[in-house]
């Protein structure tokens, strides 16, 4: 008391403490009057924690301290259910009792109600707040009779407004007709109680209500505030989580999401991020905010801050008559701002479903926001109904077109059969009593098809048809759903029987190894196949790319880019024998292995193909598109001695003809390979003197995988240069930095680095996807004042969140610039954009600077992880390297993998993401399937 005594406070804090002051008071005295109630313990607790968030803004640690004790011990009750005893009552009302003198003490009361509150009427002098704002010491008993005070009715009446928006009461201004002289025949006042918080005995268990005669003998003041006091006690009732029904009155909020004590400061970039997504952000600092929503209301999640934690216990009691029904409560997900232990034990106690600790990665946040709330966009699968109610049908038609789906209705088992090779759909929901055919039958006769033998099909029957489920399953189906179907049944059953063929495809192919949509076998198979025909001259490889593939992409759009493929893919199966090998490459790229007999055999099938593309349009979503490509061709005999030789001489044969104007066929020559420049640098060394313009740069998206992490949707965005003057050539950013830096393009280079990104994940946020972009950067173009500044505004601008945008920047120059580039690193970190240092391991001095700068990925050299595996000196040293990295709170990424073992080898050092041809090479469009399984 002595240490708190001595603060000083403003009249601004004092009149806040003051009001404290006054609500301690109302929420206690239900408890002082009718013995112990649950409701009332919450409210009471609510307002604690008020206190503790205003002592802890004001910086009165003392106060704080108490009134976090008291929030405890009284939570101790609220959220086990338990009924205190006289004892602990008497224990609790001696901290209210000490928690209200400290607010007397603080906020310069003369004499607080909260030191001689009586179970009964209010015997102390509280202040009361006049409309000027100041506080004037307002006797609650007059030595002299009183008059009889109004009844609660009719000081409600008098002040409308007793009650903010808030929930606080508002102290009514004074009325002059109360201070008359009282009646002769007044009561006497009756003698005050003793001062204590606890109530009698006696009192413990009545649990009765004030009504309007227990304020005779009061003085006006008094009366007044005993009657807004009633008033407020009624309005609780009224309003506690028992007076909840199932709630038909509450809002489902499914796109909400509350916050409570979150800012910036513990998750840079978090909220814009959420906002970005379009989530509908709650944002909260005050306790009574929170619950008043939540009354009301029923977010999809509650982001909490671990410190604000004891409030769970009265959120979780709102919900208990939902949860009773069925009701689906909201996701907890806990942020703590430091490494307390204590944190993560309390956020499992509370159930949590998701706890993130300082440094927080708001993008790792989003990832788990989406697995909760099941919001991630699904695919754009085909789904085929079979049904002979086709009222129905549309109804469940309409479900899956809201998640993105295209679903095709028929009635019958003809057109069942006749969809399957038209539509080709990923699954198909088959009802079981058709007017042609059972469906078990139909079941039998889709299995019989080989193409169709992996293709998902989900059976539904009447609840008296149950007897069918075995039938069903015999007959080939692969779930059985009891009429009427559910929306949230079927999309269940859909999406996870896609998402297993899809894996079951990737894992052991399809009964003839290729797409059955497509007619493509994956580059695995290609490969491997490659592998095996090496040294055979009866063999080559065609690599087919679509002319003008830009202007194509952004007429059709990354959504006709299936289409495109099934188009190709379809024209290829007509002109290709049975033992040719079609495959995709990357979008608008694709591979052919050929068996023939001679040379001319290969010269003679290329140039089909090449007319068949060139005269049969592709058609999308009603308009025309012509079609030309360009086709190179390579040997697989002679003295070839890898899979990846042959692959870039027909590359380079692809890109000859491309060169010489496309829609022609080019074999490869190794006279010719002289096409190739000695010196890229010296072919773009011309454009880099000149502005840059969008025809002579490249852009590439290579896919970091989740080893050991858990994020998924980030790429790492590659640049490059093209030469005007030699077809193909084009340097990556590593060996154009320092050219651009002679040149004075640096900052101009990295700039157009970070504009493309930024737009590149506008449009992706137009199609519902999130990604985050690792893009390379100058730690020169760091230090440029101007730079991060013109970010922050461009972020701000677009309404794009940071936690979208990863730097690159080099280790050893990082490190040298010091102090300014810590400087600029919690800037844009302020911002939600993170870090990555490159070539981590390189110079052990990058150890050190991990405690200086604020990073978030490191990313090991590739010189270590190619090594990885030839000396356990090695993997002893990219564990230690690991290590350091783990403890400074970054995740890492390893570069360069080529190999599923070597991901093996990674991941159990604790590796938690890799990049490389293991996984996915660069496309130029950022699509990859994070979903599917790596090994």
């Amino acid at each position: 008391m002595s240490n708190q005594g001595s603060i000083r406070t403003d009249a601004a804090a004092r009149d806040e403490l003051r009001e404290r002051c006054l609500s301690l008071v109302r929420r206690w005295q239900p408890l002082a009057q009718g013995g112990w109630d649950r409701n009332a313990a919450r409210q009471l607790g609510d307002e604690i924690d008020q206190i503790a968030d205003t002592s802890e803004r004001l910086g009165l640690d003392a106060l704080n301290s108490d009134a976090l004790e008291l929030a405890a011990y009284l939570c101790s009750f609220i959220d086990d259910a338990l009924v205190p005893n006289t004892r602990d009552l008497a224990r609790l009302a001696e901290m209210v009792q000490a928690l209200g003198a400290d607010l007397t003490d603080l906020s310069a009361t003369t004499k607080a109600a909260v030191h001689t509150l009586p179970s009964a009427r209010v015997s102390a002098e509280i202040p009361v707040v006049r409309p000027g704002g100041t506080a004037q010491e307002t006797p609650l008993r007059s030595p002299a009779p009183s008059a009889p005070s109004p009844a609660p009715s009719q000081a409600g009446a008098q002040n409308p407004a007793a009650q903010s928006g808030t929930g606080r009461p508002a102290a009514p201004p004074p009325d002059p007709a109360m201070q008359a002289a009282p009646p002769a025949h007044a009561p006497q006042p009756q003698a005050p109680l003793p001062a204590s918080f606890a109530p009698p005995p006696a009192a413990l268990h009545v649990g009765t209500q004030q009504t309007a005669a227990d304020t005779t003998g009061l003085s006006p003041a008094a009366a007044i505030l005993e009657a807004r006091i009633a008033e407020q006690q009624a309005a609780d009732t009224a309003e506690s989580p028992q007076s909840l029904t199932s709630g038909d009155s509450l809002m489902r909020l499914p796109r909400a999401i509350a916050l409570h004590g979150i800012d910036d400061n513990i998750a840079p970039g978090l909220i814009s991020a959420l906002r970005e997504r379009g989530f509908d952000t709650r944002i909260s600092t005050e306790t009574y905010e929170l619950l008043d929503f939540l009354e009301n209301a029923v977010p999809g999640a509650l982001i909490l801050d671990a410190r604000k934690l004891r409030i769970y216990g009265r959120v979780r009691a709102i919900y208990d008559k939902l949860a009773a029904e069925g009701e689906a409560l909201p996701s907890l997900v806990v942020l703590s701002p430091d490494t307390d232990l204590g944190h993560r034990l309390l956020a499992m106690r509370a159930g949590a479903a998701g706890f993130f600790q300082a440094p927080v990665d708001s993008l790792r946040v989003l990832a788990k926001l989406d697995e909760l709330l099941a919001h991630t966009a699904a695919p754009a699968w085909r789904v085929l109904l079979v049904a002979p109610d086709r009222h129905n049908a549309i109804d469940a038609a309409r479900a899956l077109a809201e998640r993105g789906m295209t679903a095709r209705i028929v009635g019958n088992g003809q057109g069942t059969l006749a969809a399957l090779a038209e539509f080709r759909p990923d699954v198909v929901v088959l009802d079981c009593n058709l007017p042609d055919v059972g469906g078990i039958e139909l079941t039998q006769m889709i299995r019989q098809q080989p193409e169709y033998a992996a293709v998902p099909i989900i059976l539904a029957a009447d609840a008296a048809s149950l007897n069918l489920r075995f039938d069903a399953i015999a007959a080939g189906g692969d779930e059985f759903l009891v009429k009427p179907l559910k929306t949230r049944h079927l999309l269940s059953a859909v999406t996870s029987r896609v998402r297993r063929a899809h894996w079951l495809r990737e894992v052991i192919g399809n009964p003839d190894g290729r797409d059955s949509r497509t007619g493509l076998y994956s580059r695995n198979v290609l490969i491997e196949k490659l592998t095996a025909a090496l040294g055979d001259r009866s063999a080559a490889l065609l690599t087919v790319t679509l002319d003008r593939a830009g202007e194509l992409r952004e007429k059709i759009g990354l959504t006709g880019l299936a289409a495109i493929d099934a188009h190709v893919g379809n024209l290829m199966r007509t002109q290709l024998d049975e033992l040719d090998l079609p495959a995709q490459y990357t979008d608008f790229h694709y591979f052919v292995l050929l068996h023939r007999r001679s040379r001319s055999d290969i010269t003679d099938m290329a140039e089909r193909l090449r007319f068949a593309l060139a005269t049969q349009p592709f058609i999308y979503q009603g308009q025309s598109h012509a079609l030309t490509a360009s086709i190179g061709m390579a040997l697989l005999g002679g003295e070839h001695s890898s899979v990846d030789e042959v692959v870039t001489n027909a590359e380079a044969a692809q890109i000859a003809a491309a060169h010489l104007g496309g829609n022609r066929v080019l074999w490869f020559e190794a006279k010719e390979a002289a096409l190739l420049p000695s010196d890229p640098l010296l072919a773009v060394r011309a454009v880099l003197s000149r502005p840059l313009t969008p025809e002579q740069t490249q852009f590439e998206f290579q896919p970091i995988v989740a080893l050991a992490g858990k994020l998924s949707g980030q790429f790492e965005l590659s640049f490059k240069v093209k030469s005007t003057q030699e077809a193909g050539v084009a340097v990556a950013y590593a060996d154009l930095a320092p050219v651009a830096a002679e040149c004075n393009q640096l900052t101009t280079l990295d700039r157009w680095l970070l504009e493309r990104s930024l737009s590149v994940r506008e449009e992706q946020l137009k199609r519902g996807r999130q990604l985050r972009l690792f893009v390379p950067q100058s730690v020169s173009t760091l230090l440029d004042p101007d730079i991060p500044y013109w970010l922050a505004r461009e972020l701000k601008e677009r309404h794009l969140s940071g936690t979208g945008l990863t730097l690159e920047l080099p280790c050893s120059q990082l490190i040298d610039a010091g102090a300014r580039a810590a400087e600029r690193l919690k800037f844009l970190h302020q911002s939600g954009v993170r870090v990555c240092l490159v070539d981590f391991g390189r110079d052990w001095a990058a150890v050190h600077a991990l405690k200086n700068l604020t990073i978030d990925f490191v990313r090991l050299s590739a010189g270590l992880v190619s090594e990885l595996g030839t000396a356990k000196s090695m993997s002893d040293t990219l564990l230690a390297l690991i290590r350091k990295a783990h403890a400074a709170g970054c995740a890492v990424i390893a570069p360069e993998v080529d190999s599923i073992n070597r991901a093996h080898l990674l991941l159990r050092l604790g590796v938690d993401y890799g990049l490389g041809p293991a996984f996915a090479r660069a496309s130029g469009t950022p699509e990859f399937d994070f979903s599917r399984p790596l090994w």
